[in-house]
């Protein structure tokens, strides 16, 4: 009896599972590159960041980008060091006095934006070593949507 009421479990579940919707693709990918993969300590480490709408809908890509840092603030950095930990962000005295600027601008399906965004103003990293970049961004009203892009590294040498 347990037996026929196992394979019988086993055969409704696997119907569910085949059923079952595939998660929707996301609306767009982010690839990220670098033009110099080693700098010298001192230097802004850059990534060029590109997001392709994959989508058949416009999406939304403005910004108000801090003269403090320069970079987007709808993108989500990560930084890892030699170890693979975080790294830190940096501290400006008084950011609430930093002034910014907004770009307002759409990004049609199929078209691809590119973006220099100086991420060494953004985390500490002053210290030689290898570091570990990626950067994602939550689809528009989706906060728990995120579309990551792949790592890349940059070496900073004295």
């Amino acid at each position: 009896m347990r037996a026929i009421f196992g394979a019988l479990l086993v055969t409704v579940l696997g119907a569910l599972l085949l059923r079952a919707e595939p998660a929707p693709a996301p609306p767009f990918i982010i690839v990220i590159s670098t033009d110099t993969p080693t700098v010298k300590t001192g230097s802004v480490v850059s990534v060029k960041v590109q997001l392709k709408n994959t989508s058949t809908r416009d999406l939304d890509a403005s910004a108000n980008i801090s003269s403090l840092t320069g970079v987007d603030p709808n993108y989500i950095y990560e930084v890892r060091d030699n170890n693979g930990d975080l790294v830190a962000k940096k501290v400006y005295e008084h950011p609430e006095f930093a002034t910014g600027h907004a770009i307002l601008r759409i990004v049609k399906p199929g078209e691809t934006i590119t973006d220099e965004q100086p991420i060494g103003r953004l985390f500490d990293m002053g210290k030689p070593g290898k570091y570990t970049i990626r950067v994602s961004r939550h689809v528009a009203g989706e906060k728990s949507n995120v579309v990551e892009s792949y790592k890349i590294s940059v070496n900073v040498t004295r």
